[in-house]
């Protein structure tokens, strides 16, 4: 039976979405990995069903700044992907790349943008695909829109975008990577319009 909101989730449904998120959690970490020429570590990351408001809150309120990232999903899934990042993911990630002091998000220069982008689009893929592989179906991403905004800012412009009719709660995954001793948290939110979180949940058998 077809479900009209995520509040109408059962304890399989989130189980099988955590499941999808370690996966995916995991791969990104090893992509991420093969980028940085490093050896990154992932602690199991923290997977649950938000409230927009309550992701606001999570990740310092809405007033709080951070980079975002978001990804379109297209063909047999359609939704979005974010990955919500403070200026030490950013600078960490950067100054692999090239020596530069990030103290702040003002810091963020064009370059540094395009670092975070391909980034952004190397672990979103990781997700989707695990996706893939598990659903046998064929989902393409779009380029990702990388800039720094509220968190309020972020999460209202990804509700309006897609307009999932899911209802106001996402898929909020929480991640903590050691970087060559470095830790650093990263926020993947994914959002599914309805009729794809059905499908997904027929694909992968789920009643």
């Amino acid at each position: 039976m077809a479900i009209k909101s995520l509040d109408e989730l059962n304890i399989l449904h989130i189980d099988v979405l955590r499941e999808i998120g370690n996966i995916g959690s995991g791969n990104a970490a090893t992509a991420l990995a093969t980028m940085l020429g490093k050896k990154v570590d992932i602690d199991i990351p923290d997977i649950k069903l938000l409230y927009y408001n309550d992701v606001a809150e999570v990740l310092g309120g809405a007033d709080m700044r951070a980079m975002s990232m978001t990804v379109g999903l297209e063909e047999d899934l359609n939704g979005l992907m974010l990955q919500i990042v403070s200026s030490g993911f950013a600078s960490n990630l950067v100054n692999t790349f090239y020596p530069k002091e990030i103290n702040s998000l003002d810091d963020i220069d064009e370059m540094d943008l395009s670092v975070m982008q391909e980034m952004s689009n190397i672990t979103t893929a990781a997700y989707i695909n695990a996706i893939a592989a598990m659903t046998k179906s064929f989902i393409n991403i779009t380029p990702p829109s990388v800039g720094v905004y509220t968190i309020g800012d972020i999460l209202n412009n990804a509700q309006h975008q897609l307009d999932s009719g899911a209802g106001d709660k996402v898929l909020y995954i929480d991640e903590s990577l050691v970087i060559e001793n470095t830790e650093i948290r990263t926020a993947m939110i994914m959002i599914l319009k309805i009729e794809s979180l059905n499908k997904l949940l027929d694909l992968l058998k789920i009643v």
